[in-house]
C-alpha cells in the first residue's frame, strides 16, 4: 500500500482510483463493507482502491484539547487497510484551505483535480464542506459533473438492540470495559501499540515486571485488569499476558497508562515496539492497602488470564 499525504500535484500513476472516503477510525465492519463495495467497483473498472481520510482528525482540529478518542494508531490503521487489499492510502491534509472549502471546491480541488478519482464510496449519513454544507445528494450532483461516480452504503449493524457499528459505539464499549462487544464491532480485538518505556519498575520488587506503553491519542478504556495477548517486534507469535490500565492508586500514580505483565516471560522490553490486542476484561481498578494485598491479587489476576487464555 502507498500513502500520500497531498491531494495536489499527484503523478497521473497515482491518481484515477475508486476510493473509499471518511475518517475509518477503527476500521470496524461498518467501515469494511464501505471498503468491500469500493473494491468491488474498483475491481468492475480496473482501477486501484484507494482510502481518503482526513490528517488530523476533524474533530482534534475543532477541539485541540478533546479528551483522547482514537482507537487505533496511524501503524495499526496502515497494517489492516493493507490486509484489506487498499492500494492507495490518500491522507488529506485537514487544515485551514480545507477547512474554507465548501461542497463544490472540495469535489473539484480534492477529488476532481487533486486525486482524480473515477468513484467514491461514502456512508449514507456523509457530510463534507465548509460547516458540512454538503451531504450525499450534492455530492452526487457535482461528481456526476465531473464523471466521478458515487455510492452510499447505509449503516450496518447487529440488531435494534446493539444498533450500528460505528466508532463511537466502539468507544462506549471500551469505556464501559465490555471489550466482547468492541471486538466484534470491530471484527477483531482491540489493539494497541506502542514503545515500551520506563517506568518506577515496582512491578519486579513484588516479581511482576510490567512493560509500561503510553496511550497518547488513543482512548481510555475502562480502567481495570484485562487478559491480553502481546506480540513482540520480533516475532509472529501472540504471547498470554495481564495487563493493567489505569492511575495506579496504590502508588500513587496519576497518568493513565497501560501496563503489561507477560506471563511466563522473562526478556528485558524497553525501547521495543509491542502490539497489545485485548480479549477479556477481569475486574475493576482497585486500591490496596499494602504491597502484599496488590501482589496476592496480581497473582489471582494472572491465574484467571491463564484460565481463559488456555496458557
Amino acid at each position: 500500500m502507498k500513502t500520500l499525504q497531498t491531494y495536489s500535484g499527484l503523478s497521473a500513476k497515482d491518481q484515477g482510483a475508486v476510493i473509499a472516503l471518511g475518517n475509518f477510525d477503527g476500521l470496524h465492519r461498518g467501515h469494511q463493507a464501505v471498503i468491500a463495495q469500493a473494491q468491488t467497483i474498483a475491481d468492475d473498472l480496473g482501477a486501484p482502491l484507494g482510502i481518503g481520510l482526513f490528517r488530523p482528525h476533524p474533530y482534534r482540529y475543532f477541539k485541540p484539547d478533546a479528551a483522547p478518542f482514537r482507537l487505533m494508531s496511524s501503524r495499526i490503521r496502515e497494517n489492516v487497510m493493507a490486509e484489506l487489499g487498499v492500494n492507495f492510502l490518500y491522507e488529506i491534509p485537514f487544515d485551514e484551505t480545507l477547512r474554507d472549502m465548501d461542497d463544490t471546491q472540495f469535489v473539484e480541488r480534492v477529488l476532481h483535480q487533486g486525486l482524480g478519482i473515477r468513484h467514491v464510496v461514502v456512508g449514507e449519513d456523509y457530510g463534507f464542506g465548509k460547516n458540512r454544507c454538503g451531504n450525499v445528494a450534492s455530492l452526487t450532483r457535482l461528481c456526476a459533473e465531473r464523471g466521478i461516480g458515487v455510492t452510499a452504503i447505509s449503516p450496518v449493524g447487529l440488531h435494534k438492540l446493539y444498533g450500528k457499528y460505528g466508532s463511537t459505539e466502539i468507544r462506549k464499549a471500551l469505556q464501559e470495559g465490555d471489550v466482547f462487544h468492541a471486538q466484534h464491532m470491530l471484527s477483531r480485538p482491540w489493539q494497541v501499540d506502542g514503545i515500551v518505556q520506563h517506568g518506577q519498575q515496582r512491578g519486579r520488587t513484588i516479581n511482576f515486571p510490567t512493560a509500561n506503553l503510553e496511550f497518547g491519542d488513543l482512548v481510555r478504556p475502562k480502567f481495570g485488569v484485562y487478559v491480553v495477548e502481546v506480540k513482540l517486534s520480533d516475532e509472529d507469535v501472540w504471547r498470554p499476558a495481564v495487563a493493567n490500565t489505569g492511575s495506579r492508586p496504590t502508588v500513587g500514580g496519576e497518568e493513565a497508562r497501560l501496563e503489561v505483565h507477560l506471563l511466563d516471560f522473562e526478556r528485558d522490553l524497553y525501547g521495543q515496539l509491542i502490539d497489545v490486542r485485548f480479549r477479556s476484561f477481569i475486574r475493576a481498578e482497585m486500591k490496596f492497602e499494602s504491597f502484599d494485598a496488590l501482589k496476592n491479587q496480581i497473582s489471582r489476576d494472572a491465574e484467571s488470564a491463564r484460565a481463559i487464555l488456555g496458557a
